[in-house]
């Protein structure tokens, strides 16, 4: 089969769980004997703002890439500050020629971040299916997580919360320098002096849509349309848990769509039957990995150990090199290799994954089991289908859960049948099939 990806480049340009699976999925297809192209947003050129694609050097063997040169912005960070920049048009050659030179049977979808609307328009004019992995919420919102001011908006979704969240969202131009092919080399420095100190999000405050200007209203009525009117260009929709299924079809105008919901794995998850075993009177640590922020639940796994200040349990948190507020019983490991993976959860007693944000998966739960770590996840997090009901909390109630926990000595014991990435790959291939066959 040819298959083409669209996703948001490789690694380390690009981060996240999004770029870790398409890269690995993709390697897989060409091992198992695919012909694979990946198409994504590459370099901005500041003399020439005309869109084209461009063959670039191989990053994956067997994977043939595919840069768009001046790509629609990449709102990474959440929020739109300029919606009309978003929806620029392009000549439907640009996509046409790649398709024809190339010839995919079909293509997956990982984001909607950089591309056109021209790309779905020429697939669906050529009869190439589309299937889209639900990785976050773009496009249902400017914001990928669907988070701010403290709560999800999945369920409040107008344009009000699109002109609000926009508030903090950065200007193009900032946008720009973050498509700089040496801006990785120098991110981690610009967070270390952004967030030197713990402080929490910005919190807007919640403006009326009269408060905008009238012209400023049109274009985001306008781009929530743009975004809506390419998923219905969408012929299949893989979504990776029950809770990203949920949100998209309560914000997909169109309401009849075709979809299955299929668990993702990539290359870091060890396949075959798991056994996890908690006894939580042996627990004397508990630990947090992730980003130091909000929509993390981070705060609340402060506020967890907060409470426990008086015991003899201990805390820890992973994830930023960046110095931060924190209660006298929690040590801040900061950020981790991946080469030191493998000693980092030999060491864990218990993993708490408190996100507040409706994660649409959530790869850090796959990998904690991979290793036969006990693991206790917010009700947020998709991965969670994957797990018996005492394993997952209620965020609110977050405190009282591991309180109770704890003063029951609660023991658990399940096993858990984790997909590698080789056997993903073979079923992505059949839904590709069943999803050619059914349209």
């Amino acid at each position: 089969m040819r298959i083409l990806h669209y996703g948001l480049g490789y690694q380390p340009e690009r981060t996240g769980g999004l770029v870790k699976y398409a890269t690995d999925l993709m390697e897989e297809q060409v091992k198992q004997g695919h012909e694979v192209a990946y198409l994504f947003p590459g370099r901005i050129n500041i003399f020439n703002s005309s869109t084209k694609i461009k063959e670039s050097k191989m990053r994956i063997t067997g994977v043939t890439s595919f840069e768009i040169i001046n790509s629609l912005p990449l709102a990474v960070f959440g929020g739109i500050k300029n919606p009309e920049k978003f929806q620029s048009k392009v000549d439907h050659s640009i996509y046409s020629n790649l398709l024809d030179y190339f010839r995919p049977d079909v293509i997956h979808v990982h984001s909607l971040m950089g591309i056109h609307k021209e790309f779905f328009e020429v697939c669906t004019e050529k009869k190439i299916k589309i299937i889209y992995t639900s990785h976050d919420y773009f496009g249902l919102s400017p914001n990928p997580t669907f988070y701010f001011n403290g709560k999800s908006w999945d369920e409040e979704n107008d344009l009000n919360f699109w002109l609000n969240v926009s508030q903090g969202a950065l200007g193009l131009k900032k946008i720009k320098i973050l498509q700089i092919p040496f801006y990785s080399n120098i991110r981690d420095i610009i967070k270390k002096f952004k967030k030197s100190s713990f402080q929490k999000e910005k919190h807007f405050k919640t403006m009326e849509n009269d408060d905008f200007s009238i012209n400023y209203q049109e274009s985001f009525k306008e781009l929530i349309n743009y975004y809506q009117g390419i998923f219905k260009l969408v012929t299949f929709f893989h979504f990776n848990s029950n809770i990203s299924k949920k949100v998209f079809e309560r914000n997909l105008v169109e309401k009849n769509f075709n979809y299955e919901v299929l668990p993702i794995s990539n290359s870091t998850i060890s396949g075959g039957k798991k056994h996890i075993e908690l006894d939580m009177s042996k627990v004397k640590k508990i630990t947090y990995i992730g980003q130091y922020a909000e929509f993390k639940g981070l705060y609340d796994f402060l506020s967890l150990a907060n409470s426990f200040k008086e015991s003899n349990i201990t805390f820890e948190i992973f994830g930023e090199d960046i110095d931060i507020e924190i209660p006298q019983n929690v040590s801040n490991k900061k950020r981790f290799s991946s080469d030191n993976i493998d000693n980092i959860f030999k060491n864990i007693q218990l993993l708490v994954i408190p996100s507040r944000w409706k994660e649409t998966f959530g790869f850090l739960s796959l990998e904690a089991l991979s290793h036969e770590v006990p693991i206790i996840v917010s009700s947020s997090i998709g991965s969670k289908d994957m797990l018996p009901d005492i394993c997952v909390f209620d965020s609110k109630y977050l405190i009282s859960t591991i309180m109770n926990m704890v003063s029951k000595n609660e023991k658990i014991k399940f096993a858990i049948n984790l997909k590698s990435i080789e056997d993903h790959s073979e079923e992505i291939i059949n839904l590709y099939e069943r999803a050619i066959r059914k349209l």
